[in-house]
């Protein structure tokens, strides 16, 4: 018994050193007085799936009035065209509202990815980034020739002749195949027409386009890009740059210094982004264990000083 509590009494010193600790091993931080022209970072990365969690971080940073840019870094081979679409309107939003939003491109940043950067003021890629890949695409599975040989038989009743197209169980028809193709020339129309609208007078410099008629340039420019750049190929950064689909070749570090000088700020800003929140037991587990932390929680916003 006696030795339990001499256990428990060496456990709290040790966990009151372990918590006292930070407050005199801080070191001296050079905090900047004020909170205005603050740069805010969102990381997307992987698969573009669902936009709900991007949306939401653009809408916090467009509302805080200490944010005047907002990074947005990209390590993406693209995903969803309606999640595409939904981040890239949000960013010519916030642009239209006054505030700047700039692109940082990692591995990659194609197909989708690219839709969600053509929205920014500038795009930053690295000189071997993937990117581009403008082009829309529908998988599906035919296994007609699988389930004739094992004898397996799918009965299905439709209420119209496109219902149960790009089905399994049967190969599509040609009329079913034009209707497929129709919807991708259709969404890929968007695609390119949204870049335009955004990157138009860049793209045309870049591929020597010189038509003053504002109508007809787009005209031009598109039937470039149909021809020469939104036929699903890729590019590098520098490739890209040369095209005029990116603005200049620099990692995150260049990107945020770039975007300081926009908005007037001088030497290294201070960024803002969001942390995970982690439990006292996390934190304790790694001090003692000096483990990394990975587990997942809420989220919080921190400074980092850039």
């Amino acid at each position: 018994m006696v030795k339990n509590k001499y256990f428990y009494l060496l456990l709290s010193v040790v966990l009151i050193f372990l918590l006292l600790t930070p407050f005199f091993n801080k070191k001296k931080v050079k905090i900047p007085t004020t909170f205005s022209n603050k740069i805010a970072l969102i990381n997307i990365q992987g698969e573009i799936i669902d936009s709900t969690e991007t949306l939401r971080l653009l809408n916090i940073y467009n509302d805080m009035n200490i944010v005047k840019a907002i990074i947005i870094r990209i390590n993406s081979p693209g995903g969803g065209v309606s999640s595409s679409q939904e981040i890239y309107r949000q960013i010519k939003k916030i642009r239209e509202q006054g505030k700047k939003v700039v692109v940082s491109m990692g591995d990659v940043g194609a197909s989708g990815a690219y839709y969600i950067a053509s929205a920014a003021d500038k795009i930053y890629a690295n000189s071997g980034t993937l990117t581009g890949s403008i082009g829309v695409l529908i998988n599906y599975l035919n296994a007609k020739k699988l389930l004739d040989k094992i004898g397996v038989e799918f009965v299905t009743i439709k209420s119209g002749q496109y219902k149960d197209t790009g089905a399994f169980s049967r190969a599509s028809t040609e009329k079913e195949k034009e209707l497929l193709n129709k919807l991708i020339t259709d969404v890929l129309n968007q695609f390119v027409d949204d870049i335009i609208e955004v990157r138009g007078d860049r793209l045309a410099d870049a591929t020597g386009i010189k038509i003053k008629d504002v109508n007809k340039k787009k005209k031009f420019v598109k039937e470039y890009m149909l021809t020469k750049i939104a036929d699903g190929r890729i590019f590098t950064g520098k490739e890209a740059k040369s095209l005029g689909l990116v603005d200049e070749i620099g990692n995150i570090d260049d990107a945020i210094e770039g975007t300081a000088r926009m908005i007037g700020l001088k030497g290294r800003p201070l960024v803002i982004t969001e942390r995970k929140k982690v439990s006292f037991f996390t934190w304790l587990n790694s001090k003692m264990d000096n483990l990394k932390i990975t587990e997942k929680e809420n989220f919080t916003i921190k400074f980092l000083l850039k």
